[in-house]
């Protein structure tokens, strides 16, 4: 097999035509038109990561979040991203991403953190963008639903902004950085609305506007492993498809 099939139905599902402008998804690094035996999956991409892409034999790692991000001024080898520019070539190893292509795609990452959640026929959370979801869930205390969010995206640095009282019926969700769509939840009337990295400013107007927010982090979207190993495997039975075992979330609970 090689690692251009692999891309093209990835890509038939999550075009790169639907990435933000500012976004950089695609091939970062090496090339595609190569046998492809093994692939891993990951949602950063750390020299840990590379690690264990050698000592696995992966031909092609899969990354949600992109490692070059912005345009660079140079690859110098003693600089932590130069460093794993120089393994990935060194080792014969292509990197592609697919980072807001797959947030917004129809059964992408917000779809997948919709149904983790248990939300019941969701809907477009942001028109505007085709951003974020939202909907029904099962009607449960604040409290409740929160420790359930918790063990099911693995968030251990979660911070809730807003109050406890009264039920969960309608939640929203944007994963990654979706401050911007708080106003949007406000207007779905989501009892709870769940993202990551709200600003301490966000936060207060959040307060102020009386829209309970959870902030998740970033990690959370690290569901995105075992989603693109399920799709992969379903449609390649002889491509070998890992789900990275390092844990990049770079906050701990002290």
């Amino acid at each position: 097999m090689n690692s251009i099939d692999v891309i093209k139905y990835l890509e038939s599902k999550y075009p790169k035509s639907l990435a933000y402008e500012y976004d950089n998804v695609g091939l970062q690094v090496g090339t595609l038109n190569k046998k492809c035996t093994t692939v891993l999956v990951t949602l950063d991409v750390t020299k840990e990561v590379i690690a264990e892409a050698i000592a696995c034999h992966a031909e092609l790692i899969i990354s949600h979040h992109p490692l070059i991000f912005k345009p660079l001024m140079n690859v110098m080898v003693e600089s932590p991203r130069g460093s794993i520019i120089a393994q990935l070539i060194r080792h014969n190893i292509a990197l592609y991403s697919a980072h807001t292509n797959y947030d917004l795609a129809c059964g992408g990452m917000n779809d997948e953190l919709a149904k983790v959640l248990g939300i019941m026929n969701p809907q477009v959370l942001d028109e505007t963008e085709g951003m974020g979801r939202f909907g029904a869930v099962e009607p449960q205390p604040m409290e409740t639903f929160i420790a359930f969010v918790k063990t099911q995206l693995n968030a251990k640095t979660a911070r809730y902004i807003g109050s406890m009282n009264g039920p969960v019926k309608i939640v929203g969700i944007s994963g990654g950085s979706g401050s911007s769509h708080v106003g949007q939840a406000m207007k779905k009337n989501c009892d709870l609305y769940i993202t990551g990295d709200v600003t301490y400013h966000t936060a207060l107007d959040c307060q102020a506007m009386g829209q309970n927010v959870l902030d998740i982090g970033h990690y959370a979207e690290s569901i995105f492993k075992q989603a693109i190993q399920a799709d992969l495997q379903a449609m390649f039975s002889d491509l070998h498809v890992l789900v990275s075992q390092i844990n990049t979330d770079p906050y701990q609970n002290i």
